[in-house]
């Protein structure tokens, strides 16, 4: 089965995007319709949490740890943090984090009553 998507992106509307994905299967053609289902949710734990990692905000890969613990800290810390931030629809993560930046009792209460969002 092969699927083809297209998409532009928000900084550069003009730049387009056709990328055609192929899966294998046992299932039979006639079964389309699960079939793209099924295509859909192979990506879709990297879909939702895709602008929750921005790297721009972390910059994981310009740090380089000598030291494997420090990496595993690091990303212990952020993967509770990710947990724990109310995400919706209007928030992006930059502005949550300048949020919590600017004002430090939030951030603290967020971290004191936090309880995970699913």
């Amino acid at each position: 089965m092969s699927v083809k998507r297209e998409w532009v992106e928000r900084r550069d509307p003009d730049k387009e995007h056709i990328h055609t994905r192929h899966f294998i299967s046992s299932r039979p053609p006639e079964e389309s319709v699960r079939l793209g289902t099924a295509a859909r949710e192979h990506w879709s734990v990297e879909n939702r949490n895709h602008h929750k990692r921005d790297d721009s905000v972390w910059q994981e890969d310009r740090h380089r740890f000598r030291r494997v613990n420090v990496a595993q800290n690091l990303a212990l810390t952020r993967n509770a943090l990710l947990a724990v931030i109310p995400f919706d629809d209007k928030r992006n993560l930059p502005s949550l984090i300048a949020d919590y930046q600017d004002r430090k009792q939030l951030a603290l209460d967020l971290i004191l009553k936090a309880r995970p969002f699913p």
